[in-house]
């Protein structure tokens, strides 16, 4: 038996894609693992460059066309012999010791569902990666700047955790999907990966059922990971943030189901669908001023 399924989505990932699996090489032999890659129909040199290296623990399905990050993870799941998944971005590089050290973390802890490491950024520097589930009014101060003015703010800046600090291990709702070891048999019991979120949330959601099936989430110090961060959505930066905005609404008309809650998730709607043109020109007009952090808003 497998004890992890390395699932990794590519995408014109040929920068990045060689350095992430150079980094899990070592790290496939100290227990039986496996790479399962999912491409979607890249259109650049990603298949030749991952066919030249050579491993039998390294297993390629090539789309015939791009079906979306979320439908190629459940696609990497579904082939997965793993008793653990992780979930990780080809814009990675896992240190030696990663993956055993977040094993050892998970199974010591039965009620963890889930596990995620802090992410750095290729100068040492650590991501905001932890977020809690959204609000409705977070749109609001997220969109008028309350959340940048006031950022160590646990109201204005809830959703992004102004006030986390994350050199500290804390179970939170929701760490960045970019790495995430789950354990096989909480997926076996909420199921897979939501495909209504085909960029945007699909983590989110994931983490909101790991919750409410009675497990817990845990981002953890003890291990790291190098994230170059939005290599794949900002090669299609337009697209990305209209998919964001519709998965935005979609979260909500998922979780807030009542009669009250659906007349203000209509209204939450309309204010994400005007948001969108104002994001794209700002965007177009000052591209070097979006902050390629974890961002869907």
């Amino acid at each position: 038996m497998t004890s992890v399924s390395i699932i990794i989505v590519t995408y014109n990932s040929e920068k990045e894609i060689v350095n992430c699996i150079n980094s899990l090489l070592p790290q496939l032999n100290e227990v039986n693992r496996e790479i399962i890659l999912i491409d979607n129909n890249s259109i650049d040199n990603t298949i030749s460059l991952i066919n030249d290296i050579e491993n039998n623990n390294i297993s390629i399905i090539q789309n015939k066309e791009n079906f979306g990050f979320t439908k190629a993870n459940n696609q990497g799941i579904k082939n997965a012999n793993g008793d653990y998944i992780l979930l990780l971005n080809p814009d990675t590089t896992v240190p030696n010791s990663t993956i055993n050290n977040l094993l050892n973390e998970i199974k010591d802890n039965s009620n963890w569902g889930a596990i995620a490491p802090q992410l750095r950024f290729s100068d040492g520097r650590i991501q905001n990666s932890c977020r809690r589930f959204p609000r409705r009014r977070d749109i609001i101060y997220e969109s008028i700047g309350l959340s940048k003015i006031f950022k160590n703010s646990k109201e204005f800046n809830y959703w992004k955790m102004g006030d986390f600090d994350h050199n500290k291990s804390r179970l939170v709702d929701q760490p960045a999907g970019a790495a995430l070891l789950i354990s096989k048999k909480v997926i076996d019991e909420i199921g897979l990966l939501d495909e209504q979120f085909p960029m945007f949330f699909s983590d989110v959601d994931l983490c909101k059922r790991i919750w409410d099936a009675g497990y817990n989430v845990q981002y953890t110090t003890n291990s790291f990971i190098t994230h170059k961060s939005g290599a794949s959505v900002y090669r299609k930066r337009i697209k990305m943030i209209v998919s964001s905005h519709f998965s935005f609404w979609q979260y909500f008309n998922k979780y807030k189901t009542k009669l009250l809650d659906n007349v203000l998730n209509i209204l939450v709607g309309i204010f994400l669908l005007a948001l969108i043109p104002f994001r794209i020109l700002l965007n177009l007009l000052f591209p070097n001023l979006i902050i390629r952090e974890r961002r869907s808003l």
